[in-house]
C-alpha cells in the first residue's frame, strides 16, 4: 500500500513497485487513448536517442522519482552516506522491463539495462567518459538537473510528456502480433466479438470488415482489391461512395461491392444518405452492403420499403452484421482462412496506427493460446 514519505517539501505518498507499474499502466492506457501529437522536442529527442540506455534511464528514473519523492534523479546505484540514493537497476528489472515487453519492446528488448557501461555506476554527471551518445546522455542529465528541486507535479507532467513521444515511436513500429497456429471458427468468433464491444468510433469494426473483405476476395477469388477509407475522411468530401470498396476480379477498375461500416443500429437516415453519397459518386456499382450490428426496430418497415425502391433502380442493398458475415463466409472456407483473416486485421489496425485498437488486438490474440 502507497505509504507518506516525509521530505523537506513536506509529506509525500510513496508507490512500491506493484503500485509503481498499475500506475505506470493507467498512465500509458491514457496517453494511448489521447492519441495527442503535440510534442516536446527536448523530450522526444530523448525518447527516441539511439542509445538504448538513454531510453531506460529516461523512463526509469523519472518513475522512480515519482515512485519515491525522496530519490534522487541522477543516482543509479544504491550506495551508503548518499543523499537520495536508490536501486535504479532493481526497480528498472521489476516494474520497467517487464512493461516494455508488454507493450511491443517499445524502448528496447534488454533485460538488463542496466548492466550496460554508462549504468553501471554510482550516478549520472555531465561528460561521463566511455559513453557513447554523449549528447543525449549530457541532455538527460540536464533535465534531472532541472527536476530534482521540481514540484511533484512538475516530474509526472514531464514523465507523460514521455509516455506521450513514447505513443508515437509506438505508431512507427509493427506490432508483432501472436498469430496461432490454428483457431476454431467458435473461438475467432469469440475475439471477434470481445474486440468489436470496445466503443471505437466505427474504426475497429471497419478494420475488421475491411480485413474480411480482403480474405474472402481472396479465398473465392471475388475482388481485385479492397480499399478502405481513413476512420476520419469524409466520404462525400473525398469522392467515394462508402467506407470500403470492392474491385472486381474480372474488371478491376469497376467498383463490385461498396461496404459502408456501422457500429450502431441501421437507420432509415443511414440508409438515405449512403444511398444518396453512392449516387453522387456515379461509381456505377450496383451492391452496397451494409454491415452493421442489426436494424433499428422502429424503421424496419421503412428500410425494406426504400431497399425494394433501390432495386427497382438497380441497386441490391444488403444488411450483415460482422459475426453472421463470418459465419456465412468462413464455414465453407479452409481453415487456414481464419488465420488469414487474424493477420490480415493485424495488417489494417497497423495501417491505421490506432494504438489502443492495435494493442486490444494484441492482447486478445495472446488469449487464443490453448484455448481454440
Amino acid at each position: 500500500m502507497a505509504q507518506l514519505y516525509s521530505g523537506s517539501k513536506g509529506k509525500h505518498l510513496m508507490m512500491d513497485t506493484a503500485e509503481a507499474r498499475a500506475w505506470l499502466d493507467d498512465e500509458w492506457t491514457a496517453a494511448l487513448a489521447a492519441n495527442d501529437t503535440a510534442l516536446d522536442p527536448d523530450i522526444d529527442k530523448l525518447a527516441n536517442s539511439k542509445g538504448v540506455a538513454v531510453r531506460y534511464a529516461l523512463v526509469t528514473q523519472l518513475l522512480g522519482k515519482i515512485s519515491d519523492p525522496g530519490r534522487d534523479l541522477r543516482i543509479v546505484q544504491l550506495s551508503e552516506g548518499s543523499a537520495g540514493a536508490w536501486d535504479a537497476r532493481s526497480f528498472s528489472t521489476a516494474v520497467i522491463v517487464p512493461w516494455v515487453s508488454e507493450n511491443q519492446n517499445v524502448i528496447g528488448t534488454s533485460s538488463e539495462p542496466y548492466a550496460s557501461k554508462p549504468l553501471r555506476r554510482e550516478r549520472l554527471e555531465h561528460n561521463m567518459p566511455d559513453v557513447r551518445y554523449q549528447k543525449d546522455w549530457n541532455a538527460l542529465v540536464a533535465l534531472f538537473d532541472d527536476l530534482e528541486d521540481a514540484s511533484e507535479k512538475e516530474v509526472r507532467q514531464t514523465f507523460r510528456l514521455v509516455l506521450r513521444s513514447l505513443t508515437r515511436r509506438l505508431a512507427s513500429q509493427i506490432f508483432s502480433y501472436a498469430i496461432p497456429q490454428r483457431i476454431s471458427l467458435r473461438r475467432l468468433q469469440e475475439i471477434l466479438e470481445q474486440f468489436l464491444s470496445t466503443a471505437s468510433g466505427g474504426l475497429r469494426p471497419q478494420a475488421v470488415t475491411a480485413a474480411l473483405m480482403r480474405t474472402v476476395g481472396d479465398v473465392y477469388s471475388l475482388f481485385s482489391k479492397v480499399e478502405s477509407q481513413g476512420i476520419n475522411e469524409s466520404d462525400a468530401a473525398s469522392g467515394v461512395p462508402g467506407d470500403i470498396l470492392c474491385y472486381s476480379r474480372n474488371d478491376p477498375e469497376r467498383i463490385s461491392i461498396v461496404v459502408e461500416v456501422k457500429d450502431m443500429e441501421l437507420t432509415l437516415g443511414h440508409v438515405s444518405a449512403t444511398s444518396v453519397k453512392a449516387k453522387q459518386a456515379d461509381a456505377g456499382f450496383a451492391n452496397l452492403l451494409f454491415a452493421v450490428p442489426g436494424i433499428r426496430a422502429s424503421d424496419r418497415d421503412q428500410i425494406a420499403a426504400r431497399v425494394a425502391t433501390e432495386w427497382a433502380s438497380g441497386m441490391n442493398i444488403y444488411t450483415i452484421s460482422i459475426p453472421a458475415m463470418v459465419d456465412a463466409l468462413f464455414i465453407l472456407a479452409d481453415e487456414s482462412c481464419r488465420i488469414d483473416l487474424i493477420r490480415e486485421i493485424g495488417k489494417e489496425l497497423d495501417r491505421l496506427q490506432n494504438q489502443p485498437a492495435r494493442k486490444a488486438w494484441h492482447d486478445l490474440l495472446l488469449t487464443t493460446e490453448g484455448n481454440q
